[in-house]
């Protein structure tokens, strides 16, 4: 649907980060209130699920302080294997220099949150050249595009190998990345094939972000010397100290609006992305959530900071993110349930999904399309009662959002909660308790 909006500040609006924490809460006042169309909640559950995720922060860790961020940059450490430090390493003992380092991280993140994919079989997995290890899920998913990476697969230049560039996502095909995942067919991965595509061409637009002038090969790392040169970036001793705000819409350029690229799209609202209308609140209805440019913030941040030793300024606007295993640790846990009409609405949806090539048929679960409004409030309650939790959790931890941050907190407690609840909950194919349907024009 195209929005109607009374003013270009409407769609300014939507398009902020603190939009989507404003908006969503405004579903959780509605839930509050009972007024919700799809869930019922049940608030003396919140207890208990702030103890359960301190127990998963108290069973990892022994300083809550020293949890990790949250970001993609954790997959690449499956198996206990710094990847990712050990390849930095490397370029710094031959000469490379720190913001060299990082364009290249920064290449290397960009793509490997776009191709961050649900593999859907259940019997994918990847084996690590290196290692002869075998690694599964999205884990698998960064090796093997760690691999790629390392393969000068995304890089135009043979001698420089460690590289994203755009001629080289141009001339991308569907049996390389195939082959780099070591399989024939993958659910969802021509969907990314596009969406790198359209970062290929971005890179050439916006030359201002990704360089691309006086010679310059368009590349995403290039974005770092846009926000060094900024002239909102502030020197210090440390570091540069980086606005967020600096860095939204250079992230939001990346592939968030290609998901809504065409009229016929269900990625979203046309013009702003990942913004959907909830009935729920009546007349003034549209919720952003920018989940897929608040990963790439997440998960950009991380190497800015530790290679640039970068400051960014405004982090406290980014909110849990409503994937799978954040919105599946609300409903595992019993805080919120789906209405018995929904409930039985979204099993005859998986029964018809089912019977589609390459769908699972094992563990009913409740099925429905991303523009679905239970999905809309199932994501919005998911952002607001986290951030609720989170400050549960501090208080009752006697910590500081400076001691335990809530991309820590997201990374060690939320997230592994969520995982380990679905595994006990759904033990043959650890699905979340609700599934969005696969199709085009929707990254989730």
């Amino acid at each position: 649907m195209v929005p109607i909006f009374s003013s270009s500040g409407d769609v300014e609006y939507l398009l902020s980060l603190r939009a989507v924490r404003e908006r969503c809460f405004k579903v959780q006042e509605a839930a509050v209130k009972s007024k919700l169309n799809h869930f019922d909640i049940d608030e003396s559950k919140l207890q208990d699920m702030t103890q359960f995720i301190i127990s998963f922060i108290k069973r990892d860790y022994d300083d809550p302080s020293q949890i990790p961020a949250y970001g993609r940059w954790r997959h690449f450490d499956v198996g206990g294997r710094p990847r990712l430090q050990t390849m930095i390493n490397s370029w710094s003992s031959m000469g490379t220099d720190a913001i060299e380092q990082t364009r290249r991280v920064l290449d290397l993140m960009v793509v490997a949150v776009l191709l961050d994919i649900d593999p859907g079989q259940h019997n994918w997995s990847f084996r690590e050249k290196i290692s002869n290890r075998v690694y599964k899920r999205r884990e698998g998913i960064a090796v093997a595009i760690l691999e790629m990476f390392n393969s000068g697969l995304f890089s135009i230049n043979p001698n420089q190998p460690h590289r994203v560039d755009a001629e080289a996502l141009s001339n991308l095909t569907m049996d390389k990345l195939l082959t780099g995942f070591q399989t024939e067919s993958m659910n969802g991965l021509d969907q990314r094939i596009e969406l790198l595509k359209h970062l290929a061409k971005t890179l050439q637009d916006r030359p201002d972000y990704f360089g691309g002038e006086l010679g310059h090969v368009p590349r995403p790392g290039n974005m770092m010397d846009y926000l060094l040169s900024h002239p909102t970036t502030i020197k210090t001793r440390k570091g540069p100290l980086i606005h967020l705000e600096t860095l939204w819409p250079v992230v939001y350029e990346i592939g968030e609006l290609w998901t809504v690229s065409q009229e016929k799209t269900r990625g979203g609202t046309l013009g702003l992305g990942d913004v959907w209308p909830c009935p729920s609140l009546g007349d003034n209805q549209f919720v952003p959530f920018h989940k897929l440019s608040q990963w790439l913030v997440y998960s950009l941040i991380e190497p800015m900071e530790k290679l640039m030793g970068a400051i960014i300024e405004g982090t406290e606007q980014l909110t849990p993110l409503p994937d799978y295993s954040n919105g599946g640790l609300l409903i595992d846990t019993g805080f919120i349930t789906l209405k018995k009409t929904d409930y039985e609405r979204g099993i005859t949806n998986y029964r018809k999904n089912s019977l589609l090539p390459g769908q699972p048929k094992i563990e009913m679960i409740p099925t429905f399309e991303m523009s679905d409004p239970v999905v809309i409030e199932w994501r919005a309650l998911t952002i607001a009662y986290l951030d609720l939790v989170a400050e549960r959790v501090r208080s009752t931890m006697k910590l500081s959002k400076k001691t335990l941050s809530l991309t820590q907190l997201i990374e060690g407690g939320i997230t592994s909660a969520g995982k380990e609840l679905a595994e006990i909950s759904r033990p043959n194919t650890q699905q979340p308790p609700i599934l969005i349907k696969n199709e085009r024009g929707v990254i989730y």
